[in-house]
């Protein structure tokens, strides 16, 4: 019985709900992983930055028969959401105290529609069965994940760094939001996109 458990999680889709980012996004989270690079500690994992989206709601591991049913939702969720813009807007760490773990950059621009978004997938996820979320969103970007033990000096030097970068406020249009399977891979996360659906 294990066994055929554990069989299942391996076929099970692991889904998120994300928008994608247009290639000068992409770029600039580039130029902002390369300097961080000059001073992050080793061992640190680093995001795929071609694949890079701001996640609005992770789901998790799903059978594959489930998918399409989320993919209709995503589709309900964009429905009466009106296209914005938002911005990438300046990086840091998580968790706000002792020794950083997650190196992010921030987003700004019309973060009332963003919510909004997110609060729709939420309610058309949990229409779904999908479990409410508690955590509290928080849009961001995930540049790097610390695996290195770091003493105070070492964490309060990394937040400092990270927080002097300057990250430049490229502007974009959210038109579309899609639902994404993610494989992790030896290399890296690979993501497909599933379903998506443009706000209307």
């Amino acid at each position: 019985m294990a066994d055929d458990a554990s069989a299942q999680r391996e076929r099970n889709l692991r889904l998120f709900v994300a928008l994608a980012f247009p290639d000068e996004v992409r770029a600039e989270l580039q130029r902002v992983v390369d300097t961080i690079r000059t001073f992050a500690p080793q061992g640190t994992r680093w995001a795929n930055v071609d694949g890079a989206h701001l996640t609005l709601r992770f789901i998790g591991s799903t059978p594959p028969d489930a998918a399409p049913a989320l993919g209709e939702a995503v589709v309900r969720a964009a429905q009466g959401i009106a296209p914005f813009e938002l911005s990438l807007a300046g990086a840091d760490v998580f968790p706000s105290r002792g020794a950083p773990r997650v190196l992010w950059v921030g987003v700004d621009g019309a973060l009332d529609a963003l919510t909004g978004l997110r609060d729709g997938v939420e309610d058309a996820l949990a229409g779904s069965g999908v479990p409410n979320e508690e955590r509290h969103f928080s849009p961001h970007v995930t540049l790097a994940r610390v695996n290195a033990r770091l003493s105070r000096d070492e964490s309060q030097a990394l937040r400092d760094a990270v927080a002097a970068l300057d990250v430049r406020r490229v502007a974009f249009a959210v038109e579309e939001v899609g639902l994404y399977h993610s494989d992790l891979l030896p290399t890296g996360a690979v993501y497909t996109r599933l379903a998506s659906a443009r706000l209307s």
